[in-house]
């Protein structure tokens, strides 16, 4: 079978990131355009009697003419009208050919012909605009393309790297995607998006703009400076942009900071703090140049600013947010976790609106995203093929080995750790029951004699005591039928498929927490409480074994029932000499004036160490008959919990 490389393209509305990733492998390479970064900026530049240029180039070459304006058109926003507009789709195809083009200028290898080409498309995108966005696609030189939707690129980066867990993504996963131009939020569950929406006009971009303001407002001097050198819309676009993202890299560290930078030779951006950021963010209006190239680019992004109000832009994002998540097709749904994509994800403000309004829900999901999140998406998508392979075959081995697994692996281990919980409950009951109380009993009633209706009561009274202890001992020996081996052993045998345990913060106690290994709470909270089950059956059992309902259960039968029986026996024989058969039987177990040497006769201290003996016999077998109904038990959970991973695999496969 062929396998070919795969090209996967996030086409976005502000900027576009490529990914390459061989098909056999799922190591996916972001591309860098020449500008630092991966990606390059969505937009177009038409020069009368020139070729166009696109990217980041395109837009500072276009912020920085003069005389040269009057013959340039610069496109960009145009990605979302490819449906309704004529002339988006003509500046979508020019810039993804120019795409190819560029790339081989800088001898970047990027061949569709030869390769798997995957383009990803907004959740919400219909059929008609996937189908429009094909047949640019092809138009433009990328062949035959494969259209999936971009929050799944992320869902598929994040499992692939372990972040995340087939579980997880299957159960629920909120996939915010807050980037330069856009801010676009999905519900996946099961592979599938069941809910999206977000706002086309918030995104990086308006921060870059707030502190280009703040830049000029400390050095005013510096705008005269940028118009000669003809750099300021390249400040803006691109430096002010760099500016933006350290100083978020900085307050994510540490808020207290008051930061400063240096923009080329125009100035320095100085004293910086986290609060005067919010309030600039909270009365947000375009700098004059950028609504000038927002006016040239795309008139509809400025509706939001209209009569020159300011807008709160955390309160935009909250409330994009919260539109979603009040949907019904979100409400009633678990998200096990929250991806973050995009590069204004990283804002410290993104993760804590999302976790208050996920808590007024009730919800309390896991938090991830990368290092590099704006290049999530594409080389998520650049993965899946590699990866759905890769799942596949996991799904065979997984199949074909669970057999011998169970049998060869598990079983023997659960059996040997159910011996030792009942020898160790055996113990326990023997020692604290037989040897510190009856044993006394016994002791006394062979050195002093008495009635053996005194001893039965004593015996009687110390079982019935001892009635709560059993539960406690129980449950603590039975839990640990549960061991941390039999976990490894699970998180052994995935590891080997590149498969992780994991779950949303609870993990097994007493484990060994430096391995870095997490348990999903499905099947040890399972196993946990088949264990339970298999607890109150112990203890049941024992109870009514040693004391019943009168605490009279262990004189009545086994053990000690014999012992008691065989001195009543003696008692007769003593007595039958004066008053005969039947009135020796009558009165045996009250009368106390057995001669001792009788009774020690038969209470040696032989008697007494092989009664206590047969009791932990009997102690040990009436627990293991309820543990071999665990062991079939906790084999089938297992299974069951394998057979739920290999149809996981099968969802989160299926794109």
């Amino acid at each position: 079978m062929d396998i070919k490389p795969v090209i996967a393209v996030d086409f976005g509305t502000s900027n576009t990131y490529i990914a390459k990733c061989l098909g056999d492998k799922s190591v996916p390479v972001g591309i860098d355009f020449g500008g630092g970064r991966d990606g390059l900026a969505t937009a177009i530049l038409y020069r009368e009697g020139k070729e166009p240029i696109i990217g980041d180039k395109a837009l500072e070459e276009f912020g920085e003419a003069e005389e040269e304006r009057q013959a340039y058109t610069i496109r960009t926003q145009f990605k979302p009208d490819i449906v309704q507009s004529s002339e988006a789709r003509e500046y979508s195809c020019d810039f993804l050919a120019n795409v190819l083009k560029y790339a081989a200028a800088q001898n970047i290898v990027l061949q569709p012909s030869s390769s798997q080409v995957i383009f990803g498309v907004p959740s919400g995108a219909t059929s008609e605009y996937r189908e429009i966005l094909r047949s640019m696609a092809s138009a433009s030189g990328f062949g035959d393309i494969q259209v999936i939707d971009e929050p799944k690129g992320a869902i598929y980066f994040h499992v692939e790297r372990k972040d995340i867990t087939q579980a997880e993504a299957t159960q629920g996963a909120l996939v915010v995607d807050f980037g330069g131009g856009t801010c676009d939020f999905a519900l996946v569950v099961k592979g599938e998006i069941k809910h999206s929406w977000g706002d086309m006009h918030l995104g990086g971009r308006l921060f870059d703009d707030v502190f280009y303001q703040w830049f000029i407002e400390q050095c005013p001097n510096a705008v005269d400076d940028m118009k000669a050198d003809r750099a300021e819309f390249y400040v803006l676009w691109s430096k002010c942009r760099e500016v933006k993202e350290k100083f978020s890299q900085a307050m994510a560290q540490n808020r207290t900071t008051k930061f400063k930078k240096k923009l080329l030779e125009y100035g320095r951006i100085d004293n910086v703090t986290w609060n005067e950021f919010l309030e600039r963010i909270r009365e947000y209006r375009p700098s004059s140049i950028f609504a000038h190239y927002l006016q040239a680019a795309n008139p509809k992004a400025l509706d939001k600013f209209s009569g020159n109000g300011s807008v709160d832009l955390i309160t935009w994002f909250r409330q994009s947010l919260r539109t979603g998540l009040q949907d019904e097709l979100v409400r009633h749904h678990q998200v096990a976790c929250v991806v973050l994509a995009g590069g204004s994800s990283s804002w410290p403000f993104v993760e804590e609106i999302v976790k208050e309004e996920m808590a007024s829900m009730k919800v309390s999901p896991r938090f991830v995203r990368s290092d590099r999140p704006y290049a999530t998406i594409s080389q998520g998508l650049s993965i899946i093929p590699s990866l759905q392979r890769s799942f596949a075959t996991v799904q065979a081995m997984l199949r074909s080995e669970m057999p011998s697994f169970i049998k060869d692996e598990i079983n023997p281990r659960v059996e040997r750790r159910m011996e030792e919980a009942a020898e160790r409950i055996a113990d326990s009951v023997t020692v604290s029951l037989f040897d510190q109380r009856i044993r006394p009993l016994l002791a006394d009633f062979r050195q002093n004699g008495g009635s053996v209706s005194s001893l039965k009561q004593g015996i009687a009274r110390q079982a019935e005591a001892f009635k709560p202890q059993i539960e406690s001992t129980v449950e603590r020996e039975v839990g640990r039928v549960l061991p941390a081996a039999l976990i490894e052993l699970m998180t052994e045998w995935f590891k080997k498929h590149d498969l992780t345990f994991q779950d949303s913060g609870e993990q097994l106690k007493d484990y060994n927490t430096e391995s870095n290994v997490t348990v999903p709470i499905d099947i040890y909270g399972g196993i946990e409480a088949i264990i339970g089950c298999i607890s109150v059956g112990i203890i049941t059992t024992l109870v009514t074994t040693i004391s019943g309902g009168a605490g009279m259960a262990l004189i009545a039968v086994g053990p000690l029932g014999l012992v008691i029986g065989a001195i009543i026996g003696v008692i007769v024989g003593a007595l039958v000499v004066f008053v005969g058969l039947e009135e020796a039987k009558s009165r045996a177990e009250d009368w106390d004036g057995c001669p001792v040497l009788i009774i020690r006769k038969v209470l040696s201290d032989k008697k007494i160490s092989s009664v206590r003996e047969d009791v932990k016999k009997q102690v040990r077998e009436k627990t293991l008959e309820h543990m071999d109904e665990a062991k079939k038990q906790i084999e089938q959970h297992i299974q069951k919990y394998v057979d739920r991973e290999i149809e996981m695999l099968s969802a989160i496969n299926q794109v």
